[in-house]
């Protein structure tokens, strides 16, 4: 998916006693899921011994996937940002670049459209790309990574609250369910990113807010940024990356 993570990904190959990449990115999405864990936990997932797992927890948080909760009580782990990039990574099929470029101009268009489109009431304000991308030498990529930015175009907390169930209740009555509360409060920003996701399977989109400390220290393309000037269309070219590095060759995503 991105430097950082592919890196990760070679660690595990290295120190984590055989365990494939992809078998320890499975266990890092379950463990994503909880709000702390212990080695117990790792044990049930990966069907393992306690020392295996206690060494395997040591990777972990030696990676930076995992940091130790302070306290009193059993010793227990919870997972990192860096953690929820990882246990995203995919591992389908690669696309051409033009295929990537193809995905990623349409994904521009939608945004365009949301910013326009008074039916979103969340509105794009900074789009990054970074990951393989970004390499003008590689040809076959796993997607294209992309991290947004949103907020919201009422700024009246009461009157954005209004809109949103609104669209909450016509959400419902063609058939969409909500999982729960957070759900419907957060619908003006989650039905904006469905959109924008449309369900492109060469297009990987986070959310700069949750991202933010892992798509800053990786080599990025700034598309659209709040310092843009108002009605300013999206960059097609970025003034320059941030820094240069080097995918490892036998990085599997």
């Amino acid at each position: 998916m991105l430097d950082a993570v592919c890196q990760r990904g070679r660690s595990y190959q290295s120190k984590s006693r055989g365990h494939p990449v992809l078998q320890v990115r499975n266990l890092v999405r379950k463990l994503n899921n909880r709000l702390y864990w212990d080695t117990k936990a790792v044990q049930a997932v990966l069907g393992m011994g306690p020392r295996e797992a206690t060494g395997l927890v040591s990777t972990l948080e030696a990676s930076g996937l995992a940091k130790i909760r302070r306290g009193t009580g059993p010793k227990t782990w919870t997972t990192t940002p860096l953690a929820q990039s990882f246990g995203s990574v995919s591992a389908a099929k690669p696309i051409t670049r033009k295929t990537a470029e193809t995905a990623l101009a349409r994904l521009l268009e939608r945004i365009e459209r949301v910013n326009r489109d008074n039916h979103f009431l969340a509105k794009v304000t900074r789009v990054i790309v970074f990951g393989s991308y970004l390499r003008g030498d590689v040809n076959r990529l796993g997607d294209v990574d992309v991290a947004v930015e949103l907020e919201p175009k009422v700024n009246h907390r009461l009157r954005l609250r209004e809109l949103n169930y609104r669209r909450v209740a016509e959400s419902e009555s063609k058939g969409h369910r909500f999982s729960g509360m957070l759900d419907r409060e957060m619908w003006w920003q989650l039905e904006t990113f469905r959109f924008l996701k449309s369900r492109s399977r060469s297009i990987s989109l986070h959310d700069y807010g949750t991202k933010r400390q892992l798509v800053d220290e990786v080599p990025h393309r700034i598309l659209m940024s709040p310092r843009a000037k108002s009605g300013q269309r999206l960059a097609k070219e970025s003034p320059k990356l941030v820094r240069k590095a080097r995918r490892p060759r036998d990085c599997p995503f």
